[in-house]
């Protein structure tokens, strides 16, 4: 705490023997103005040097434009001195050239140039060889003409092609065009257009049409537009053969669009076929096969139908049939109503076999709830046949009405039967209050 207190005191009189600082005296006012003064001196510098980079450059330009005149009038003189001497050497073309530079650039200083050129234009321009003498000079050039091109050849050349397009070869036609435009390009040159545009055309719709070469033939109509316009029914030809085109990129992979565009063409042009051999009316079948597919297994059996219907509208398939058959059960199954049948009417027979032996002798007797039968043997010599027992069930198709109940039952009838007569069996009419069961037969010994 001492050594603190003595530090504290030691600071408090060094700040009071330090001499205290007055502030500047002089304002900060005159700032802006020394700034501006700055600005000034820039700006005449500026100004200055900006000057006389003009000035510089003005004098170059002279400079520059006082040389291009000397070099101007000494490249004018040297190719007029040229000129001449090329006129002499019979070197017309070059001189010619010379000449029209030096007219060009000084048309008033050399008059020779312009009669010398005049001679030259008159000797290129001349039928029949001559010797021209100068007015100046002294020699006489000779000129020789080039006789004109014989074109008889180039002649049957056309008219060949034309043959062949008479004839309907529109290779060989081709052909012989192309090499007249080699030989001669300026030859009738509209006549050899004309006719390249009527061989291309044809040739582009053959290859479409009867070759199935539907690149080939797209290729041929696009140049043949090049010297025409192509007509309508030439521009059906080709947009079609794109289309199939276009569509054979989505064959079995998407049988969705495969089928709308074939479509599309099958019903325009179903014959319209490729280098394969397939129709588009034959891929537009198939390609409803390979959708009606892929839709039932997706389990969408109603649209297959519509797909495997439309497919076998076209031609019929047995595989397809059978299998459009399985998917319209699905679709639609069937629906089973019940139909009440009436009861068949009719009579039975039911004929024994002859035995050996005892024939019966057969009792029955119907009760009003009972029906019993009892048979006693009888010894015979002969052979008796069991008689034919015949019965008849009678049925209608009205239900009967329903039972009546009676206080007192009615007597029921005793029938006894006994052999050769065949029994009959007539049940009662009425039925009883209480349903009797069915007749029993009780064999007695």
């Amino acid at each position: 705490m001492l050594c603190f207190h003595v530090r504290v005191s030691a600071l408090v009189n060094q700040m009071s023997t330090q001499p205290v600082r007055k502030p500047d005296p002089s304002p900060r006012k005159d700032r802006p103005i020394r700034l501006l003064y700055g600005l000034l001196v820039v700006l005449l510098l500026l100004f200055a040097g900006t000057m006389g980079a003009l000035a510089g450059y003005q004098d170059g330009m002279q400079q520059v434009a006082d040389l291009q005149n000397v070099s101007g009038v000494d490249l004018v003189q040297e190719q007029f001195e040229l000129g001449v001497q090329d006129y002499e050497a019979r070197r017309y073309g070059l001189a010619r050239q010379r000449f029209e530079y030096v007219i060009a650039h000084a048309p008033d200083d050399y008059p020779l140039a312009w009669s010398l050129l005049g001679e030259i234009l008159t000797i290129q321009n001349a039928t029949a060889t001559f010797t021209s003498i100068p007015p100046t000079l002294t020699s006489s050039p000779t000129i020789t003409i080039t006789p004109t091109r014989d074109l008889s050849g180039v002649d049957s050349i056309f008219n060949r092609a034309h043959a062949l397009l008479a004839a309907g070869d529109w290779d060989g036609a081709i052909e012989a065009l192309l090499v007249l435009r080699d030989e001669e390009l300026y030859y009738r040159v509209v006549e050899v257009d004309d006719s390249l545009f009527t061989a291309l055309r044809n040739r582009g719709e053959q290859k479409i049409l009867l070759l199935g070469d539907l690149e080939g033939g797209i290729y041929d109509l696009t140049l043949a537009e090049r010297f025409g316009p192509l007509d309508y029914s030439a521009n059906n030809y080709r947009d079609w053969a794109r289309l199939y085109l276009s569509a054979l990129g989505y064959w079995e992979a998407y049988p969705e669009q495969a089928v709308r565009y074939f479509g599309q063409i099958a019903a325009a042009m179903p014959g319209l076929r490729d280098g394969s051999g397939w129709t588009a009316l034959e891929r537009y079948r198939q390609s409803l096969i390979h959708y009606g597919d892929q839709l039932a297994a997706e389990e969408q059996w109603c649209q297959a139908q519509v797909q495997y219907e439309t497919a076998l509208a076209i031609r019929q398939l047995e595989g397809v049939s059978l299998t459009l058959t399985h998917i319209a059960h699905i679709c639609s199954p069937p629906t089973w109503t019940f139909t009440p049948s009436p009861v068949p009417s009719g009579t039975s027979t039911i004929t024994l076999t002859p035995t050996v032996g005892p024939s019966p002798t057969q009792t029955q007797t119907a009760t009003s709830g009972l029906l019993t039968a009892t048979s006693t043997p009888t010894p015979s010599a002969t052979p008796t046949l069991i008689p034919t027992e015949t019965s008849t069930l009678a049925a209608t198709e009205t239900p009967s009405p329903p039972p009546t109940e009676t206080d007192t039952p009615l007597p029921s009838p005793t029938e006894t039967a006994t052999s050769p007569p065949a029994p009959t069996e007539t049940p009662s009419s009425v039925p009883s209050e209480t349903p009797s069961p069915l007749p029993t037969e009780t064999p007695t010994p």
